[in-house]
């Protein structure tokens, strides 16, 4: 028996309709959703977001990467990680100082600390994290005044006398600085003399290494990441 002519309508129908329906669109060349990324891109550049134009930048390039969308943002992208590789590092480095203000008989006393930089072999040899060898410590003291001082990990310090430091500001010649050795009651720091030279020469530098007289069969050293140092906060501005 042959089916009835009604019977086909609701087929034909369905038929029909799929026939009608647009192609899905491959989201890798969808234009108009490519453009719109590239607006949000191009609008964190231009407002100095650099990091947030790197973000939209991966999306455009992982979702819609055949557009032309895709392309123009491929034309500054690298300058865009630049700076925001620039601005994490720039953040990094103002994490490292820590400043404190505590009330003090006479006053406030205003600091201002960093950690040693842990060496690259020493992080990537497994285990537990190591610690940092020597904090410098810059102190405004109202009986005291200013001071520079490094609290060392060390169990004892040789230093002296007369106690000489070698301080090397980013790649300039090493200075020689004096140095006042001092017992903090937990280990040994040393002052180093020229508090306004030292901290003169810090401030324009982004890395500080100090080597301490031979101690033994050692030389001690330390590096300091300096360049995220900011005077107005240690000022107690």
């Amino acid at each position: 028996m042959k089916p009835s002519p009604m019977r086909l309508m609701p087929l034909l129908l369905v038929l029909l309709l799929a026939a009608c329906q647009p192609e899905p669109v491959d989201p890798a060349t969808d234009e108009e959703a490519g453009a719109k990324l590239l607006a949000l891109y191009e609008a964190a550049r231009a407002d100095g977001d650099h990091e947030i134009a790197e973000m939209h930048g991966n999306q455009l390039d992982q979702a819609h990467r055949k557009t032309q969308a895709a392309a123009t943002m491929r034309e500054t992208f690298d300058e865009v990680v630049q700076q925001a590789d620039a601005m994490r590092e720039r953040r990094r480095l103002l994490g490292l100082w820590d400043y404190q203000s505590v009330a003090v008989d006479g006053g406030t006393q205003h600091s201002a600390a960093i950690y040693s930089k842990v060496p690259r072999h020493a992080m990537e040899e497994g285990g537990s994290a190591p610690r940092p060898e020597a904090r410098l410590v810059l102190r405004r003291h109202p009986e005291w005044g200013e001071s520079a001082y490094l609290v060392l990990q060390m169990s004892t310090l040789r230093c002296g006398p007369p106690c000489r430091l070698e301080i090397r500001f980013d790649d300039a010649p090493a200075r020689v600085f004096a140095g006042e050795p001092a017992d903090t009651g937990t280990g040994p720091a040393l002052f180093i003399k020229d508090e306004p030279g030292f901290l003169k020469a810090m401030t324009e530098a982004e890395r500080v290494r100090i080597e301490l007289p031979r101690n033994g069969v050692l030389v001690p050293k330390f590096e300091f990441e300096v360049g995220g140092y900011r005077p107005e906060l240690y000022r107690g501005g």
